[in-house]
Protein backbone atom coordinates (compact mmCIF):
# COMPACT_ATOMS: atom_id res chain seq x y z
CA UNK A 1 0.00 0.00 0.00
CA UNK A 2 1.32 3.38 -0.86
CA UNK A 3 2.57 5.35 2.66
CA UNK A 4 0.57 8.38 1.67
CA UNK A 5 -2.60 6.21 1.17
CA UNK A 6 -1.76 4.46 4.66
CA UNK A 7 -1.05 7.89 6.25
CA UNK A 8 -5.06 8.22 5.12
CA UNK A 9 -5.79 5.27 6.59
CA UNK A 10 -4.65 5.21 9.82
CA UNK A 11 -5.66 8.78 10.36
CA UNK A 12 -9.34 8.53 9.00
CA UNK A 13 -9.86 5.38 11.48
CA UNK A 14 -8.35 7.20 14.31
CA UNK A 15 -10.58 10.05 13.40
CA UNK A 16 -13.63 7.92 12.56
CA UNK A 17 -13.24 6.35 15.75
CA UNK A 18 -12.40 8.81 18.30
CA UNK A 19 -15.23 10.59 16.47
CA UNK A 20 -17.70 8.39 17.01
CA UNK A 21 -16.19 7.29 20.53
CA UNK A 22 -16.99 10.70 21.34
CA UNK A 23 -20.44 11.24 20.07
CA UNK A 24 -21.33 7.72 21.78
CA UNK A 25 -20.37 8.75 24.72
CA UNK A 26 -22.77 11.67 25.00
CA UNK A 27 -25.84 9.24 23.33
CA UNK A 28 -24.79 6.92 25.96
CA UNK A 29 -25.32 8.84 28.69
CA UNK A 30 -27.82 10.66 27.87
CA UNK A 31 -29.53 6.83 26.81
CA UNK A 32 -28.39 6.00 30.46
CA UNK A 33 -30.32 9.09 32.37
CA UNK A 34 -33.63 8.86 29.61
CA UNK A 35 -33.52 5.55 30.55
CA UNK A 36 -34.12 5.87 34.06
CA UNK A 37 -36.60 8.60 33.43
CA UNK A 38 -38.83 6.82 30.90
CA UNK A 39 -40.78 3.23 31.08
CA UNK A 40 -39.50 0.42 29.03
CA UNK A 41 -43.01 1.27 27.58
CA UNK A 42 -42.01 4.36 26.26
CA UNK A 43 -38.75 2.73 24.56
CA UNK A 44 -41.00 0.17 23.40
CA UNK A 45 -42.89 3.04 21.02
CA UNK A 46 -39.91 4.38 19.88
CA UNK A 47 -38.59 1.52 18.51
CA UNK A 48 -41.92 0.85 16.72
CA UNK A 49 -41.69 4.51 15.09
CA UNK A 50 -37.77 4.27 14.22
CA UNK A 51 -38.46 0.92 11.89
CA UNK A 52 -40.21 2.99 9.71
CA UNK A 53 -38.09 5.75 9.90
CA UNK A 54 -34.64 3.84 8.90
CA UNK A 55 -36.71 2.49 5.98
CA UNK A 56 -37.33 5.24 4.56
CA UNK A 57 -34.42 6.97 4.50
CA UNK A 58 -33.19 4.13 2.77
CA UNK A 59 -35.36 4.62 0.26
CA UNK A 60 -34.47 8.15 0.22
CA UNK A 61 -30.61 7.91 0.01
CA UNK A 62 -30.96 5.04 -2.55
CA UNK A 63 -27.21 3.94 -2.41
CA UNK A 64 -26.32 6.83 -4.48
CA UNK A 65 -24.23 8.18 -1.81
CA UNK A 66 -22.06 4.88 -2.07
CA UNK A 67 -21.73 5.36 -5.81
CA UNK A 68 -20.30 8.54 -5.47
CA UNK A 69 -17.93 7.30 -2.69
CA UNK A 70 -16.48 4.66 -5.01
CA UNK A 71 -16.46 6.45 -8.46
CA UNK A 72 -13.46 7.61 -9.45
CA UNK A 73 -14.21 10.70 -10.90
CA UNK A 74 -17.32 13.24 -9.42
CA UNK A 75 -18.64 16.37 -11.61
CA UNK A 76 -20.65 18.57 -10.16
CA UNK A 77 -23.80 17.35 -12.21
CA UNK A 78 -23.37 14.10 -10.12
CA UNK A 79 -23.75 16.06 -6.88
CA UNK A 80 -26.75 17.66 -8.28
CA UNK A 81 -28.53 14.50 -9.64
CA UNK A 82 -28.05 12.95 -6.18
CA UNK A 83 -29.15 15.69 -4.23
CA UNK A 84 -32.61 16.14 -6.56
CA UNK A 85 -33.02 12.49 -6.25
CA UNK A 86 -32.96 12.40 -1.94
CA UNK A 87 -35.01 15.59 -2.15
CA UNK A 88 -37.16 13.63 -4.20
CA UNK A 89 -37.60 10.43 -2.74
CA UNK A 90 -37.81 11.79 0.88
CA UNK A 91 -41.16 13.97 0.44
CA UNK A 92 -42.02 10.89 -1.35
CA UNK A 93 -41.60 8.94 2.16
CA UNK A 94 -42.68 11.22 4.53
CA UNK A 95 -46.38 11.87 2.44
CA UNK A 96 -46.63 7.74 2.84
CA UNK A 97 -46.16 7.64 6.07
CA UNK A 98 -48.32 10.37 7.04
CA UNK A 99 -50.76 8.82 4.93
CA UNK A 100 -50.48 5.39 6.69
CA UNK A 101 -49.84 6.67 10.29
CA UNK A 102 -53.18 6.56 11.54
CA UNK A 103 -53.55 2.40 10.56
CA UNK A 104 -50.26 1.83 12.14
CA UNK A 105 -51.85 3.28 15.34
CA UNK A 106 -54.30 1.08 15.38
CA UNK A 107 -52.72 -1.56 14.70
CA UNK A 108 -50.52 -1.84 17.63
CA UNK A 109 -54.00 0.13 19.46
CA UNK A 110 -51.72 2.91 20.28
CA UNK A 111 -52.59 6.45 19.25
CA UNK A 112 -49.90 7.87 20.13
CA UNK A 113 -47.57 6.00 17.83
CA UNK A 114 -49.58 7.95 14.76
CA UNK A 115 -48.23 11.78 16.04
CA UNK A 116 -44.94 10.31 16.91
CA UNK A 117 -44.23 8.78 13.33
CA UNK A 118 -45.62 11.22 11.87
CA UNK A 119 -43.05 13.92 13.70
CA UNK A 120 -39.79 11.45 13.47
CA UNK A 121 -40.72 11.85 9.59
CA UNK A 122 -38.94 15.49 9.47
CA UNK A 123 -36.02 13.36 9.67
CA UNK A 124 -36.32 12.54 5.86
CA UNK A 125 -36.62 15.52 4.60
CA UNK A 126 -33.80 16.91 6.87
CA UNK A 127 -30.93 14.71 6.17
CA UNK A 128 -31.82 14.93 2.72
CA UNK A 129 -30.14 18.37 2.23
CA UNK A 130 -27.03 17.09 3.65
CA UNK A 131 -26.37 13.31 2.00
CA UNK A 132 -24.59 14.96 -0.76
CA UNK A 133 -22.32 17.10 1.41
CA UNK A 134 -21.41 14.03 3.72
CA UNK A 135 -20.42 11.86 0.94
CA UNK A 136 -17.90 14.56 -0.16
CA UNK A 137 -16.30 14.27 3.23
CA UNK A 138 -16.13 10.76 3.37
CA UNK A 139 -14.91 10.72 -0.12
CA UNK A 140 -12.20 13.14 0.41
CA UNK A 141 -11.15 11.28 3.58
CA UNK A 142 -12.34 14.36 5.94
CA UNK A 143 -13.48 12.48 8.73
CA UNK A 144 -12.00 14.89 11.41
CA UNK A 145 -14.39 17.51 10.00
CA UNK A 146 -17.27 14.61 10.02
CA UNK A 147 -16.32 13.51 13.24
CA UNK A 148 -16.65 16.92 14.48
CA UNK A 149 -19.91 17.84 13.20
CA UNK A 150 -21.32 14.84 14.56
CA UNK A 151 -20.28 15.05 17.91
CA UNK A 152 -21.93 18.84 17.89
CA UNK A 153 -25.24 17.78 16.90
CA UNK A 154 -25.57 14.84 19.59
CA UNK A 155 -24.43 16.91 22.30
CA UNK A 156 -26.51 19.88 21.34
CA UNK A 157 -29.45 17.38 20.91
CA UNK A 158 -28.96 15.01 23.98
CA UNK A 159 -29.23 18.50 26.17
CA UNK A 160 -32.46 19.24 24.67
CA UNK A 161 -33.68 15.30 25.24
CA UNK A 162 -32.54 15.41 28.42
CA UNK A 163 -34.45 18.40 29.61
CA UNK A 164 -37.12 17.72 27.95
CA UNK A 165 -37.64 14.05 29.61
CA UNK A 166 -36.82 15.64 33.21
CA UNK A 167 -39.78 18.15 32.22
CA UNK A 168 -41.81 15.45 31.74
CA UNK A 169 -42.20 14.72 28.08
CA UNK A 170 -41.41 11.33 27.96
CA UNK A 171 -41.49 9.81 25.14
CA UNK A 172 -41.52 12.74 22.99
CA UNK A 173 -38.19 13.48 24.43
CA UNK A 174 -36.49 10.53 22.59
CA UNK A 175 -38.23 11.84 19.40
CA UNK A 176 -37.33 15.30 19.45
CA UNK A 177 -34.14 14.41 20.13
CA UNK A 178 -33.35 12.07 16.81
CA UNK A 179 -35.05 15.10 14.77
CA UNK A 180 -32.92 17.67 16.36
CA UNK A 181 -30.17 15.38 15.21
CA UNK A 182 -30.56 15.28 11.82
CA UNK A 183 -31.26 19.04 11.94
CA UNK A 184 -28.42 20.62 13.70
CA UNK A 185 -25.56 18.07 11.57
CA UNK A 186 -27.96 19.57 8.43
CA UNK A 187 -27.22 22.98 9.58
CA UNK A 188 -23.72 22.77 10.08
CA UNK A 189 -22.60 20.91 6.81
CA UNK A 190 -24.73 23.34 4.53
CA UNK A 191 -23.24 26.84 6.37
CA UNK A 192 -19.29 24.95 6.38
CA UNK A 193 -19.00 22.35 3.81
CA UNK A 194 -20.97 24.91 1.32
CA UNK A 195 -24.56 23.91 -0.22
CA UNK A 196 -22.68 21.63 -3.52
CA UNK A 197 -26.04 20.67 -5.36
CA UNK A 198 -28.01 22.72 -7.56
CA UNK A 199 -31.67 21.59 -8.88
CA UNK A 200 -30.36 20.06 -11.61
CA UNK A 201 -30.96 16.45 -12.53
CA UNK A 202 -28.82 14.26 -15.32
CA UNK A 203 -30.62 10.78 -16.53
CA UNK A 204 -27.01 9.84 -17.94
CA UNK A 205 -25.18 10.40 -14.56
CA UNK A 206 -28.31 8.83 -12.93
CA UNK A 207 -27.99 5.86 -14.47
CA UNK A 208 -24.45 5.49 -14.04
CA UNK A 209 -24.78 6.03 -10.45
CA UNK A 210 -27.38 3.65 -10.05
CA UNK A 211 -26.28 0.59 -11.45
CA UNK A 212 -23.77 0.53 -8.40
CA UNK A 213 -26.64 2.10 -6.06
CA UNK A 214 -29.54 -0.11 -7.19
CA UNK A 215 -28.33 -3.71 -6.36
CA UNK A 216 -26.65 -1.55 -2.75
CA UNK A 217 -30.15 -0.21 -2.02
CA UNK A 218 -31.97 -3.15 -2.32
CA UNK A 219 -29.51 -5.06 -0.07
CA UNK A 220 -29.29 -2.65 2.38
CA UNK A 221 -32.88 -2.11 2.45
CA UNK A 222 -33.78 -5.54 3.71
CA UNK A 223 -30.55 -5.75 5.82
CA UNK A 224 -32.49 -2.65 7.43
CA UNK A 225 -35.90 -4.33 7.53
CA UNK A 226 -34.90 -7.50 9.04
CA UNK A 227 -32.75 -5.82 11.55
CA UNK A 228 -35.80 -4.01 12.59
CA UNK A 229 -38.54 -6.03 12.17
CA UNK A 230 -38.10 -8.09 15.66
CA UNK A 231 -39.31 -4.70 17.47
CA UNK A 232 -42.75 -4.84 15.23
CA UNK A 233 -43.18 -8.58 15.98
CA UNK A 234 -42.17 -8.52 19.78
CA UNK A 235 -45.13 -5.30 19.24
CA UNK A 236 -47.20 -7.45 17.88
CA UNK A 237 -47.10 -10.93 19.27
CA UNK A 238 -45.49 -10.20 22.35
CA UNK A 239 -45.86 -6.95 24.30
CA UNK A 240 -44.90 -3.24 24.06
CA UNK A 241 -42.68 -4.25 27.08
CA UNK A 242 -40.79 -6.74 25.20
CA UNK A 243 -40.02 -3.86 22.59
CA UNK A 244 -38.36 -1.83 24.76
CA UNK A 245 -36.07 -4.32 26.35
CA UNK A 246 -35.09 -5.26 22.84
CA UNK A 247 -34.49 -1.91 21.70
CA UNK A 248 -32.20 -0.88 24.69
CA UNK A 249 -30.71 -3.98 23.98
CA UNK A 250 -29.97 -3.12 20.76
CA UNK A 251 -29.11 0.45 21.51
CA UNK A 252 -26.46 -0.90 24.01
CA UNK A 253 -25.13 -3.30 21.29
CA UNK A 254 -24.75 -0.42 19.39
CA UNK A 255 -22.81 1.24 21.39
CA UNK A 256 -19.29 -0.55 19.59
CA UNK A 257 -21.16 -1.63 16.81
CA UNK A 258 -21.90 1.57 15.38
CA UNK A 259 -18.07 2.26 15.81
CA UNK A 260 -17.25 -0.73 13.67
CA UNK A 261 -19.81 -0.28 10.96
CA UNK A 262 -19.17 3.65 10.36
CA UNK A 263 -15.61 2.52 10.15
CA UNK A 264 -16.32 -0.27 7.43
CA UNK A 265 -19.04 1.79 5.57
CA UNK A 266 -16.52 5.11 5.26
CA UNK A 267 -12.95 4.53 6.11
CA UNK A 268 -12.09 0.94 4.77
CA UNK A 269 -14.21 1.40 2.05
CA UNK A 270 -12.97 4.47 0.86
CA UNK A 271 -9.16 3.66 0.89
CA UNK A 272 -9.57 0.26 -0.24
CA UNK A 273 -11.90 1.32 -3.53
CA UNK A 274 -8.22 3.01 -4.27
CA UNK A 275 -6.86 -0.56 -4.73
CA UNK A 276 -9.43 -1.77 -6.74
CA UNK A 277 -6.96 -1.88 -9.92
CA UNK A 278 -4.10 -4.03 -7.33
CA UNK A 279 -5.59 -6.97 -6.94
CA UNK A 280 -2.52 -8.49 -5.28
CA UNK A 281 -2.14 -5.32 -2.54
CA UNK A 282 -5.69 -5.41 -1.83
CA UNK A 283 -5.39 -8.93 -1.18
CA UNK A 284 -2.41 -8.65 1.17
CA UNK A 285 -4.18 -5.11 3.05
CA UNK A 286 -7.09 -7.19 3.40
CA UNK A 287 -5.75 -9.70 5.21
CA UNK A 288 -3.69 -7.11 7.62
CA UNK A 289 -7.45 -5.64 8.65
CA UNK A 290 -9.33 -8.53 8.60
CA UNK A 291 -7.11 -10.22 11.43
CA UNK A 292 -6.90 -7.11 13.72
CA UNK A 293 -10.59 -6.22 13.13
CA UNK A 294 -11.65 -9.69 14.13
CA UNK A 295 -9.20 -9.67 17.26
CA UNK A 296 -11.00 -6.22 18.38
CA UNK A 297 -14.19 -7.69 17.32
CA UNK A 298 -13.63 -10.77 19.72
CA UNK A 299 -13.07 -9.20 22.63
CA UNK A 300 -15.80 -7.02 22.28
CA UNK A 301 -18.11 -10.02 21.59
CA UNK A 302 -16.47 -11.80 24.60
CA UNK A 303 -16.95 -8.62 27.41
CA UNK A 304 -20.55 -8.15 26.24
CA UNK A 305 -21.44 -11.50 26.33
CA UNK A 306 -19.91 -11.85 29.85
CA UNK A 307 -20.78 -9.10 31.21
CA UNK A 308 -24.64 -8.46 29.41
CA UNK A 309 -26.63 -8.38 33.07
CA UNK A 310 -23.74 -6.19 35.01
CA UNK A 311 -23.85 -3.74 31.82
CA UNK A 312 -27.81 -2.99 31.89
CA UNK A 313 -27.78 -3.14 35.70
CA UNK A 314 -25.08 -0.45 36.00
CA UNK A 315 -26.21 1.42 33.20
CA UNK A 316 -29.85 1.56 33.15
CA UNK A 317 -31.08 0.47 36.48
CA UNK A 318 -32.78 -3.05 37.61
CA UNK A 319 -35.93 -2.28 35.67
CA UNK A 320 -34.24 -2.87 32.59
CA UNK A 321 -32.72 -6.35 33.39
CA UNK A 322 -35.02 -8.36 31.23
CA UNK A 323 -32.77 -7.05 28.33
CA UNK A 324 -30.15 -9.38 29.29
CA UNK A 325 -31.44 -12.21 27.15
CA UNK A 326 -31.95 -9.71 24.06
CA UNK A 327 -28.28 -8.35 24.79
CA UNK A 328 -26.44 -11.78 24.55
CA UNK A 329 -28.30 -12.87 21.47
CA UNK A 330 -27.25 -9.49 20.13
CA UNK A 331 -24.16 -9.70 20.43
CA UNK A 332 -23.31 -13.18 19.39
CA UNK A 333 -25.42 -12.34 16.10
CA UNK A 334 -23.09 -9.23 15.96
CA UNK A 335 -19.97 -11.43 15.70
CA UNK A 336 -20.81 -12.89 12.18
CA UNK A 337 -22.87 -9.73 10.89
CA UNK A 338 -19.63 -7.37 11.30
CA UNK A 339 -17.02 -9.84 9.25
CA UNK A 340 -20.23 -10.38 7.02
CA UNK A 341 -19.92 -6.58 6.36
CA UNK A 342 -15.90 -6.62 6.03
CA UNK A 343 -16.42 -9.48 3.29
CA UNK A 344 -19.29 -6.66 1.61
CA UNK A 345 -16.15 -4.51 1.37
CA UNK A 346 -14.53 -6.61 -1.29
CA UNK A 347 -17.50 -7.45 -3.21
CA UNK A 348 -18.25 -3.09 -3.32
CA UNK A 349 -14.55 -2.17 -4.20
CA UNK A 350 -15.16 -4.39 -7.61
CA UNK A 351 -18.75 -3.43 -8.11
CA UNK A 352 -20.08 -6.97 -7.49
CA UNK A 353 -22.79 -5.27 -5.80
CA UNK A 354 -25.89 -7.50 -7.33
CA UNK A 355 -23.48 -10.44 -5.60
CA UNK A 356 -24.81 -8.71 -1.96
CA UNK A 357 -28.49 -8.60 -3.37
CA UNK A 358 -28.73 -12.26 -4.24
CA UNK A 359 -26.83 -12.94 -0.81
CA UNK A 360 -29.39 -10.96 1.15
CA UNK A 361 -31.73 -12.14 -0.22
CA UNK A 362 -31.08 -15.89 0.63
CA UNK A 363 -30.22 -14.69 4.39
CA UNK A 364 -33.79 -13.09 4.63
CA UNK A 365 -35.69 -16.37 3.61
CA UNK A 366 -33.53 -18.31 6.19
CA UNK A 367 -33.66 -15.69 8.93
CA UNK A 368 -38.47 -15.40 7.93
CA UNK A 369 -38.50 -18.92 8.28
CA UNK A 370 -36.79 -18.58 11.82
CA UNK A 371 -39.36 -15.56 12.45
CA UNK A 372 -42.29 -17.32 11.55
CA UNK A 373 -41.09 -20.62 13.91
CA UNK A 374 -40.60 -18.18 16.49
CA UNK A 375 -43.92 -16.46 16.32
CA UNK A 376 -45.84 -20.21 15.88
CA UNK A 377 -43.88 -21.70 18.97
CA UNK A 378 -44.59 -18.16 21.17
CA UNK A 379 -40.71 -18.16 21.67
CA UNK A 380 -38.56 -15.24 22.52
CA UNK A 381 -35.44 -17.35 22.15
CA UNK A 382 -36.78 -19.40 19.16
CA UNK A 383 -36.61 -15.75 17.26
CA UNK A 384 -32.74 -14.46 18.59
CA UNK A 385 -31.84 -18.31 18.20
CA UNK A 386 -33.19 -18.08 14.75
CA UNK A 387 -31.02 -14.42 14.23
CA UNK A 388 -27.63 -15.81 15.15
CA UNK A 389 -28.13 -19.12 12.94
CA UNK A 390 -28.61 -17.41 10.07
CA UNK A 391 -26.24 -14.45 10.56
CA UNK A 392 -23.60 -17.54 10.85
CA UNK A 393 -25.15 -19.11 7.16
CA UNK A 394 -24.99 -15.42 5.84
CA UNK A 395 -21.34 -14.83 6.79
CA UNK A 396 -20.29 -18.50 5.65
CA UNK A 397 -22.02 -17.64 2.26
CA UNK A 398 -20.08 -13.96 1.86
CA UNK A 399 -16.68 -15.45 2.62
CA UNK A 400 -17.18 -18.06 0.29
CA UNK A 401 -18.08 -15.75 -2.78
CA UNK A 402 -16.29 -13.21 -1.80
CA UNK A 403 -13.19 -15.36 -2.07
CA UNK A 404 -14.14 -16.11 -5.80
CA UNK A 405 -14.23 -12.08 -6.08
CA UNK A 406 -9.86 -11.91 -5.08
CA UNK A 407 -9.10 -15.94 -4.10
CA UNK A 408 -6.95 -17.40 -1.52
CA UNK A 409 -8.91 -16.46 1.63
CA UNK A 410 -11.56 -18.54 2.64
CA UNK A 411 -10.03 -21.48 4.03
CA UNK A 412 -7.54 -18.87 5.73
CA UNK A 413 -10.38 -16.80 6.91
CA UNK A 414 -12.99 -19.45 7.93
CA UNK A 415 -9.73 -21.49 9.77
CA UNK A 416 -9.19 -18.27 11.89
CA UNK A 417 -12.73 -17.48 13.19
CA UNK A 418 -13.06 -20.91 13.90
CA UNK A 419 -9.87 -20.08 16.05
CA UNK A 420 -11.21 -16.78 17.52
CA UNK A 421 -14.52 -18.76 18.33
CA UNK A 422 -12.99 -21.57 19.94
CA UNK A 423 -10.77 -19.04 22.30
CA UNK A 424 -14.08 -16.41 23.13
CA UNK A 425 -15.97 -19.96 24.14
CA UNK A 426 -13.57 -20.96 26.17
CA UNK A 427 -12.84 -18.15 28.27
CA UNK A 428 -16.84 -17.42 28.79
CA UNK A 429 -16.94 -21.15 30.19
CA UNK A 430 -14.32 -20.47 32.51
CA UNK A 431 -15.15 -17.39 33.81
CA UNK A 432 -19.04 -18.65 34.26
CA UNK A 433 -18.35 -21.84 35.95
CA UNK A 434 -15.62 -19.32 38.45
CA UNK A 435 -18.53 -16.73 39.13
CA UNK A 436 -21.07 -19.45 39.37
CA UNK A 437 -19.01 -21.35 42.08
CA UNK A 438 -17.65 -18.75 44.04
CA UNK A 439 -20.88 -16.45 43.81
CA UNK A 440 -19.57 -13.67 42.09
CA UNK A 441 -21.95 -11.13 40.61
CA UNK A 442 -22.07 -7.44 40.27
CA UNK A 443 -19.07 -4.75 40.77
CA UNK A 444 -17.03 -7.91 41.79
CA UNK A 445 -17.13 -9.43 38.45
CA UNK A 446 -15.45 -6.38 36.70
CA UNK A 447 -12.14 -6.96 39.12
CA UNK A 448 -11.76 -10.05 36.85
CA UNK A 449 -11.51 -7.63 33.84
CA UNK A 450 -7.46 -7.33 33.73
CA UNK A 451 -7.34 -11.40 33.99
CA UNK A 452 -9.74 -12.01 30.73
CA UNK A 453 -7.67 -9.77 28.69
CA UNK A 454 -4.64 -11.39 29.47
CA UNK A 455 -5.73 -14.83 29.17
CA UNK A 456 -7.37 -14.03 25.54
CA UNK A 457 -4.24 -12.22 24.22
CA UNK A 458 -2.11 -15.21 25.38
CA UNK A 459 -4.25 -17.69 24.25
CA UNK A 460 -4.51 -15.76 20.35
CA UNK A 461 -0.55 -15.67 20.42
CA UNK A 462 -1.07 -19.68 21.70
CA UNK A 463 -3.13 -20.53 18.67
CA UNK A 464 -0.82 -18.55 16.47
CA UNK A 465 -4.03 -15.85 15.81
CA UNK A 466 -2.60 -12.45 16.97
CA UNK A 467 0.39 -11.92 19.14
CA UNK A 468 -0.22 -8.44 20.31
CA UNK A 469 3.43 -7.45 21.99
CA UNK A 470 5.17 -7.76 17.69
CA UNK A 471 1.86 -5.97 16.65
CA UNK A 472 2.63 -3.05 19.38
CA UNK A 473 6.25 -3.55 18.31
CA UNK A 474 5.90 -2.51 14.89
CA UNK A 475 3.77 0.48 15.51
CA UNK A 476 6.25 1.58 17.68
CA UNK A 477 8.97 0.96 15.01
CA UNK A 478 6.09 2.51 12.17
CA UNK A 479 6.35 5.49 14.09
CA UNK A 480 9.67 6.04 14.72
CA UNK A 481 10.34 5.73 10.76
CA UNK A 482 6.86 8.23 9.97
CA UNK A 483 8.98 11.44 12.33
CA UNK A 484 12.40 10.35 10.45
Amino acid sequence: MPKSLKNELISGTLWSIGGQLSSLAISLLANIYLARQLSPEEFGQMGIVMFFIVISNVFSEGGLAGAIIRKEKVTKIDYSTVFVFNIFVSFLCFCIIYLISESIGKFYSDPVIKNLLVFASIILIVNAFHITQNASLVRSMRFKQKSLYNFIAVFFSSIVGVILAKTGYGVWSLVTMHVLTSVITTVLLISFEGFLPRLRFSFDSFSSLYSFGVNTTLASLLNTAFDNIYQLILGKYFSILQVGLFFQAKKIQDVPGNIISRVLQSVIFSSMSKLQDDKNKFIKEYKTIMVFFSVILGIITLLFFLYAKNILSLLLGEKWLGATLFLKFLTVASFFYFHEMLNRVIFKVFNKTRKILVLEVVKKIILSLTIVLGIIKTDINVLMLGLVFSNVISYLLNTYQSNKIIGGLFRIELFFIIKIIFVISFIISLCEIIFNFNKIEGLEAFYFLPLIFILYFFSLKVFNVFDIILYLRRVKMYKKTIRK
